[in-house]
């Protein structure tokens, strides 16, 4: 048999892989949260079921990060951060 789907992304600057499909996402959840993903998922509108096995397939440490993240903005911090208006004008030069 073939390898499972999987999805990669950047975390704390290391490449992860992340479960690729939606029994790959309930596999990688503890138990306790498999019954809530389930409700949330078969109940969903098509549109979102993306964008909510997004949420559940990325592991705690994705959240803490984009937590940090808008933590920063809220402290009025945009260090690292850059407008879109910012790249407009370097791509126009």
């Amino acid at each position: 048999m073939g390898q499972e789907p999987l999805l990669r992304t950047t975390i704390g600057g290391e490449i992860v892989d992340l479960p690729g499909t939606l029994e790959g996402i309930r596999a990688s959840l503890p138990e306790e949260q498999r019954n809530e993903f389930e409700r949330e998922i078969w109940s969903a509108p098509l549109t979102e079921v993306p964008l909510i096995a997004a949420r559940w397939g990325r592991p705690q440490e994705a959240h803490d990060e984009d937590e940090a993240l808008v933590q920063q903005l809220r402290a009025g911090d945009f260090s690292g951060f850059t407008s879109l208006e910012d790249d407009t004008l370097e791509a126009g030069r």
